[in-house]
């Protein structure tokens, strides 16, 4: 699974609406798996290695748990979406999927954790 690799595809309305499926059906534990997931995924970059290296063992134990939850959310609660982005774009349908839940997953836990120091205005951005 990965985050963002190159391909020439942009994301179709079905990967985005199996994204919303998934998202929308997750529980808690799914979803700290799946930002588990992107954060380790994130993890892999030279920018975050510079700040911390996540051992390649809980890499792997973190995408592991990942795929299992994202197979039993796909059998069992997001098939028919599933099988629209399987037609409509088998190469990259998925790949699309995870970038757009990883995306909506990320934003809701920056909301949830926005440093006061972060709190700036449009205005506070424009004074000279």
């Amino acid at each position: 699974m990965l985050l963002a690799a190159p391909h020439a595809s942009a994301a179709t309305k079905e990967s985005d609406a199996l994204a919303d499926c998934l998202y929308e059906n997750t529980t808690n534990a799914d979803r700290d798996a799946m930002v588990q997931w992107a954060y380790v995924t994130i993890g892999k970059t030279r920018a975050a290695r510079e700040v911390q290296t996540i051992p390649s063992a809980k890499t792997k134990a973190v995408e592991a748990n990942a795929q299992k939850v994202l197979t039993n959310l796909v059998m069992k609660r997001c098939g028919k979406p599933a099988m629209k982005v399987l037609l409509k774009d088998p190469k990259n349908g998925l790949q699309d999927t995870l970038g757009s839940l990883a995306m909506k997953l990320i934003n809701e836990e920056a909301q949830k954790r926005s440093s006061p120091l972060l709190s700036l205005t449009i205005t506070d951005l424009l004074r000279p």
